[in-house]
């Protein structure tokens, strides 16, 4: 079972380089509330993942995860 992270310590691991892999996926649907968490990888091969937030909210963290991990392949 992996670890519980914040988003915020999630981003300061992904702007220094310390994510290998991440994923997004998808937690449960109450009703028409779509709930989603982050999962991911470190380089040291630990597992992180967030809580289930509303789908609006994680894929905007989502998206600014790919965008520093651009920045990391340039």
């Amino acid at each position: 079972m992996p670890d519980t992270i914040d988003i915020l310590r999630l981003e300061g691991m992904v702007i220094n380089g310390l994510v290998k892999e991440y994923a997004l996926i998808d937690c449960e649907k109450k009703g028409r509330i779509r709930m989603s968490k982050i999962i991911v990888k470190s380089i040291n091969g630990e597992e992180y993942e967030t809580p289930c937030y509303e789908y609006p909210r994680i894929s905007r963290v989502y998206i600014l995860i790919n965008k520093y991990k651009e920045l990391h392949q340039t």
